[in-house]
């Protein structure tokens, strides 16, 4: 499944660059307001069970996916649905622990809301959201909150690098009190 989606980060990051190459013309900030204001963003990286000093160890770290798609309202405000998993390690066991998330986020421009800066090659938004967590080993549903910093560097008119400290938090994800899934991944972001 990892290879289906750097398959698509792959294609994405093509798709950007040759349109780019095509066209041969810029006009600057356009994260947000495209034709469609549509976007896809497909990132990879590590997350954690836990921010407790204990659980910074080598066996606690695991892959991350997360994929998404949204829409910009305005400048300073979107939203977007997602996917993220496959599983997390914990420092309890050496079981891989599987879930699905899926997400709902409202995704804010801090560029724009408070620095003003409409043509920039660097954003920022903070993302928060909601959504349904579903760890297999508990075999029961659970929603929880999450909360994202996404730095953004513009490559094109189109196409954004990003690297996203976020974490999934909830009561009772999997270990029976207030738990947490901090992570950090890098990806891009295409605008349709």
């Amino acid at each position: 499944m990892s290879n289906f989606f750097s398959t698509v980060l792959a294609l994405m990051l093509i798709f950007g660059i040759v349109k780019n190459v095509k066209a041969q013309s810029s006009t600057g900030d356009t994260q947000g307001h495209t034709k469609s204001n549509w976007f896809i963003s497909s990132s990879m990286g590590i997350q954690m069970s836990g921010i407790k000093s204990e659980d910074f160890i080598k066996s606690n770290y695991s892959p991350l996916i997360n994929v998404s798609i949204g829409k910009w309202f305005s400048r300073e405000l979107a939203i977007q649905f997602g996917y993220r998993g496959k599983y997390f390690n914990a420092i309890s066991d050496d079981v891989k622990h599987y879930y699905n998330y899926f997400y709902g986020d409202v995704i804010f421009n801090i560029n724009d809301i408070i620095f003003s800066q409409k043509h920039s090659i660097y954003k920022l938004f903070v993302h928060t959201g909601s959504g349904y967590f579903y760890n297999y080993e508990y075999g029961r549903p659970n929603i929880c909150a999450n909360f994202t910093l996404s730095n953004n560097l513009n490559l094109n008119d189109d196409l954004f690098l990003k690297l996203e400290i976020s974490a999934v938090m909830g009561w009772d994800i999997y270990q029976g009190d207030e738990d947490i899934l901090p992570s950090l991944s890098m990806g891009i972001s295409y605008s349709l």
